[in-house]
Order: structure tokens, then sequence, then C-alpha cells
């Protein structure tokens, strides 16, 4: 009898104790991984944290964590970071402390494909090693930069911080910088590397004797090309409010474009009449446009009831609304825009500028051009200095926030 209601008591027992809890497999932590960037290794950095019954994934590069627009994972071990307002993404399939899979970038109308593996733990970049052998990479840095397949030459500047043998920093040309890079310096040689879910970029240079760089940057853009500089503190390039103007006769500008509704909006609308209104030229495709609209917004929720207004012509790699349409809802969703946002056309160089005819040449994403109370056209700015470029960021977003209010505070 009481062998029976031992037994009675343990089954009684079992079925009011909460089942055991299967061991969290989620790739919570630290990852490193590389890249087959054709036919060269890329290296990026990625943590992976819970958030609650979700996960949540920042790339690492330098001193930005950003974060993945969507994650999605499965108990299968099937991980999906994904950037919509870029129309691209990560799959891989997780098993322990290792992943691999492949990395979706679209340019245009090609669709890049990457293979990647990755490994749970690893925190450095490019060398597991450490070394205290290395040439000195800081300051600031004359750049020329040569894109074999489409024979240009791009003069740029190159900023770059070192602590022992970590570096970090950019490169910024005329029409946008290169955003955060980071990677380390070994002996004579610079080695640098970025993706954040919207671009990859591999740098690599070798000092001279005369302590001159040489060396090697391959991006999904542009793939393979070459880059040269030389250290010059006082390099600048040229003034950005001189490379996009009105052309002759005009003051002013309007234009027409329907918003994601496909409905027209037009400068000369009421809404804009006695305003200062911003109108930016960019592009979902375009990451330092992404930087631009991430200041953008709390700037004008700022200054909105002091008669700002904004408005976004999105120039995409499509002139059809409906084939941009989500990415561009993905866009404004990313950075809560609340000013309109209009489809102006395809960012192609060939026929973009004739969408504003009243320009003499739409020459980079983002280009920002300050109208009046008046409606007249006061400033043209081309390219947007981000985050990246430190100081440069800093003193530009000040005076731009200067000259708003200087707007502002005039009467129609």
């Amino acid at each position: 009898m009481r062998k029976w209601t031992l037994a009675l008591l343990l089954v009684a027992t079992a079925a009011c104790s909460p089942p055991a809890s299967p061991p969290d497999n989620r790739p919570v932590g630290l990852w490193r991984g590389e890249i087959n960037h054709f036919g060269k290794t890329l290296p990026f950095n990625f943590e992976i944290r819970a958030s609650g019954d979700d996960l949540a994934v920042d790339y690492l590069n330098g001193p930005e964590r950003l974060p993945v627009e969507t994650v999605s994972w499965t108990e299968a071990g099937e991980l999906l970071l994904d950037f919509p307002s870029y129309s691209s993404g990560l799959a891989a399939q997780v098993d322990g402390d290792n992943m691999q899979g492949q990395i979706r970038l679209q340019r245009r109308s090609k669709l890049h494909q990457l293979d990647f593996v990755a490994r749970r733990g690893p925190a450095h970049r490019f060398f597991a090693e450490p070394t205290d052998e290395y040439q000195d990479f800081s300051g600031r840095w004359q750049v020329e930069i040569y894109v074999p397949a489409f024979d240009f030459r791009q003069p740029a500047v190159a900023l770059f911080e070192q602590a022992g043998a970590a570096v970090s920093g950019t490169v910024m040309t005329e029409v946008g910088d290169y955003r955060f890079l980071a990677g380390e310096a070994r002996g004579d040689t610079l080695y640098l590397s970025a993706f954040d879910g919207g671009g990859t970029q591999r740098w690599q240079a070798t000092m001279d004797a005369d302590g001159s760089l040489r060396g090697e940057f391959d991006s999904v853009t542009y793939q393979a090309a070459q880059w040269t500089a030389t250290r010059n503190a006082d390099y600048r390039l040229r003034d950005p409010q001189t490379l996009t103007a009105l052309k002759p006769g005009y003051d002013s500008i309007d234009f027409t474009f329907p918003n994601l509704e496909g409905q027209p909006v037009s400068l000369s609308d009421e809404r804009f009449a006695g305003q200062v209104v911003l109108v930016v030229l960019g592009g979902s495709w375009c990451p330092t446009c992404h930087d631009e609209a991430e200041f953008m917004g709390p700037f004008y929720a700022a200054r909105a009831e002091q008669g700002l207004e904004v408005v976004y012509l999105m120039f995409e790699y499509s002139d059809q609304l409906d084939e941009v349409a989500d990415q561009l809802r993905a866009y404004r969703d990313r950075y809560d825009i609340r000013h309109p946002i209009l489809f102006a056309g395809d960012a192609a160089r060939e026929g973009r500028n004739s969408l504003l005819p009243m320009l003499n040449n739409i020459m980079a994403f983002p280009t920002t051009i300050f109208v009046d109370r008046r409606g007249k056209v006061r400033r043209i700015h081309t390219a947007f200095p981000g985050p990246a470029t430190g100081q440069e960021h800093l003193d530009y977003t000040r005076e731009f926030a200067a000259f708003v209010d200087l707007l502002l505070g005039e009467s129609a």
C-alpha cells in the first residue's frame, strides 16, 4: 500500500511540475564573419542580443553600432537579417558557434549574392594575434581613388584615428563619405573594412618609404579600384556650395512629383507658401542619404512649428514608382519621416538633370536646396558629411542649423 501511495505521489508531483525548459539555442553573442568578396576575404563583426523572446542584431564598424531593421530566427537555426530600406539582407544557417550563408545586395538591375561564414566568439577584425609592430596611419590624408571599370579618378580626404594597432575612420569625397571603416595596422600595411547591411568595403594600403600610401579598394559598387594618399592636414575638397547651382535666369525652383500614394505634390502648393523649405534630393539606395535622414527627422520636428518644411525628392534605381514604393516606405518608416517623400524618377546620371531643368548639374545625393519664405533659393549644398567624418559632421550640422534658423527669422 505504501508503495502505491508513493508511486501516485510521484506521478502527481510530476504532473504538477513544469517541464524542464530546453536549452536556449539562440545564437546570442559576438560574431566575426568573413565575406567571399570577389576572391578576397572581407571581415566584419556583429553582435546578436536577446530582446525578450526575440533577437536584436547590431553590425559593428569602429564606433558605430548599427541596428538591423528586421531580424528573424527559427528553432531550426535559420537566421535572416534584413534591411528593407536598402532591399538587402543576410540569410544564414546557424550550427552552434558557426554559421554560413549569403549576403544579398541590390545594385540597380544587378543582385549581388556573396557567400560568407561566421564564428561566435572572436572579436578581432583582421588578425587574431595582436602585434606591436605597426606604422602610424592616423591623421588627415589627401587621397585619389581610381576606378578602372568606370575610368574615373575621384579626389578624397581620408580621416583616420589610431589606438595601438586599431584604426578607424572614413574616406570623404565630394559626393559623400564612405561611412564607418574599421581595421588595423600591421607592419607597414593598413587593413580596413566595412559591412553595414547596405554595402561592403575593403581597403588595403602599404606605406612607402616616403610615408605615402598606395593600395586597393574593393566594394560591391565599384568592385576593384586603387587609391593613393599623402598626409596633408590642410587639404580640402571643393566648396560643396559651388558644385550645383541654378542656371542663369533662375532664382527659384518648382516641381510636381507624386508622393508614395501616387498623388501629385508641387512646391507651389499652399502648404509651402510663406515657409522655409528644404528640398532634399536623395535616394533610398544611398548610404549618406540614410545618415542625412537620421539627422533630418529630429531637426524638422524641432522647427516645424516655426515654419520649416522639408520635401524629399527621391531618385531611385527605376523610373516606375510601383517598383520602388515598398523600399521607399521602408525608408520612411526606418527614420520616422513625417514630411513629404516624393518620387522624382530614375537616379541614372544621363537622365536625372532633365527632371529639375533649372539646375546646372545634380552631382550627388543628397543635395539640399534651401528655399526662403519668399520662394527664393538661397543656397545649394552638395552631399552630407555623415557622423563617420567626426568634426566635419559636427561643424556642418551646426552651420546648417544656424543658416536655417536665420531663414526662419526672416519675414515672407
